[in-house]
């Protein structure tokens, strides 16, 4: 399987701290089932002040070290970002760690608040497809405006947004609500993948083979698979750190 969304580079956001919690965390991703692991730390300006070239020498550093390691998993970097107009000017200077290209388009993962949706965050999404970037929304079901009034979220799915749900939120991690609309999402075929946005070895580990079980019981495995593989290798053609050099 292919996950998405993580937040294992050590030491960059409010994911693993100590390199030894990542390394434990890929050997869990790697016994989940996951061979590649995408590094996402959140770019969320005034929290989190990650730039690309910085994310870029953590995670040459990092891959050096899980390939001393022998851990059997490959390894990509991009982000989560935050949404707000700071967007803007990081894809003019071409400064978002973006997923991949699909259908003409750079990828990444764009985050909403937990609570609410930002006034003009349709018009913010317009321009990036207008720029050629194309947003894939996180966690919808976590966010409780898109709970409780799913027109909100369509708006976004009517402009072309891939989503991506959280293995967890499947199994019930995240309460009854946020589960239900999980399952919801899956039904009417609006989920493009499953990650596991784990963020430590614990309360938040890499689980991506739990959410792909639940999936499977919903849509059959076939289509979980499709959700865990086929949709996240599209997303991540031609990722940068392909090429970087080893």
């Amino acid at each position: 399987m292919i996950d998405l969304h993580s937040h294992i580079l050590p030491g960059v956001d409010d994911g693993a701290q100590a390199v030894e919690d990542s390394l434990t965390m890929l050997r869990m991703a790697v016994d989940s089932g996951v061979t590649t692991q995408v590094l996402t730390p959140h770019i969320h300006v005034g929290r989190y002040n990650n730039t690309k070239a910085k994310l870029k020498e953590h995670f040459l550093r990092f891959r050096d070290i899980v390939e001393a390691e022998n851990i059997p998993i490959s390894l990509l970097l991009a982000a989560e970002m935050r949404i707000g107009s700071e967007i803007m000017n990081l894809t003019i200077n071409d400064s978002i760690p973006y997923l991949g290209e699909f259908e003409g388009k750079r990828t990444f993962l764009l985050e909403f608040p937990r609570s609410d949706v930002p006034l003009g965050s349709d018009n913010l999404v317009k321009w990036l497809l207008a720029k050629n970037y194309l947003p894939v929304i996180v966690h919808p079901e976590r966010n409780s405006a898109f709970l409780v009034r799913h027109s909100k979220l369509q708006k976004f799915l009517d402009l072309g947004c891939p989503i991506q749900i959280t293995a967890s939120s499947l199994t019930g991690k995240f309460g009854r609500d946020v589960q239900i609309k999980a399952e919801q999402l899956l039904l009417d075929g609006q989920v493009s993948a499953i990650a596991s946005d784990c963020h430590n070895v614990k309360g938040r580990a890499p689980d991506l083979d739990m959410g792909f079980d639940s999936a499977s019981k919903i849509i059959g495995i076939e289509n979980a698979k499709r959700l865990t593989c086929g949709m996240p290798k599209a997303l991540l053609s031609k990722n940068p750190s392909y090429d970087y050099v080893r």
